[in-house]
């Protein structure tokens, strides 16, 4: 979903911010920039797979991809140990 994004775009050097967001505000519309959203955008920056991801947070790895599809919400425990792992800020996960 989020490389799909990006995917028109390898062969550049650099890319504006503003473009790649208004190609993933298009292209991924509701889901864009929710709490759902964010997690997957930092869990895939920072190369992991639900599975790792989850094993190292503690928890199952369903309720992850729930969180990610925005089925689930994400308390703020969990957001910070997730922003903890995922170097980034728990509120974003909110």
């Amino acid at each position: 979903m989020i490389r799909n994004a990006l995917d028109d775009y390898l062969d550049e050097v650099r890319v504006p911010a503003a473009l790649v967001h208004a190609e993933a505000k298009t292209r991924h519309a509701d889901a864009y920039r929710t709490p759902g959203y964010h997690l997957k955008l930092y869990r895939l920056r920072a190369g992991l797979s639900q599975v790792a991801l989850a094993q190292k947070a503690k928890m199952l790895q369903h309720h992850l991809s729930e969180m990610e599809h925005n089925k689930r919400s994400i308390g703020k425990t969990i957001a910070k140990r997730l922003a903890q792992i995922l170097g980034c800020d728990y509120q974003k996960l909110l």
